[in-house]
């Protein structure tokens, strides 16, 4: 494994504290949405004009969350501390630009990089990774990508970049997994 350069995060679950209740699968069942399929992909599956109707939704959903969102507790902490070691940081999120600007703002968070659905193909595709890598013009395995779902398992395993999880109340198979940023920082530095 090459020296770690960088860390990506995702958003939701993992910088932002996790919800008892998994808000996107609430979504797809108030809306009708299959309940396996990423809400995007369900709802490019609806007609043109019930498509416009539910990203209109989906982006006032989106929103909602992120103006009640709470930061991930220890998680200003472990970027504080990835900044003063001197690696990258990029947060890549399958939400909407505005959403995530918006829990930037709230919590005070800045990364070196943020790219949202509108940047590229959402995860599971491995495309926003790609993206990030090429940013930075670093190789996977100069990366660590920090995750809380399957989705973001199978985008990382994708392009052979290494991934680990914090944990939720939904991601109990995923490993290797860490109850806390702090408790995680410590893995990376003994890495």
């Amino acid at each position: 494994m090459d020296a770690l350069k960088a860390v990506f995060f995702d958003l939701d679950d993992t910088v932002l504290k996790p919800r008892a209740v998994n808000p996107w699968a609430e979504f797809k069942k108030s809306h009708g949405l299959e309940p396996d399929l990423l809400i995007l992909e369900g709802i490019a599956r609806r007609p043109t004009d019930e498509q416009v109707l539910l990203h209109n939704k989906l982006l006032q959903y989106e929103q909602a969350l992120s103006a009640s969102s709470e930061l991930r507790e220890g998680m200003a902490d472990l970027l504080e501390e990835l900044s003063v070691i001197g690696l990258n940081t990029a947060l890549l999120t399958n939400n909407h630009r505005i959403a995530t600007e918006a829990a930037l703002r709230k919590h005070r968070l800045a990364f070196d990089l943020v790219l949202t659905r509108e940047d590229a193909p959402p995860k599971p595709s491995p495309a926003l990774l790609q993206r990030a890598l090429e940013h930075f013009n670093l190789k996977p395995g100069e990366v660590l990508y920090i995750g809380d779902s399957e989705g973001d398992l199978r985008a990382a395993q994708a392009i052979d970049l290494p991934v680990w999880f914090l944990a939720t109340p939904h991601n109990s198979t995923l490993h290797p997994r860490f109850e806390y940023p702090g408790e995680l920082l410590q893995a990376l530095l003994q890495r």
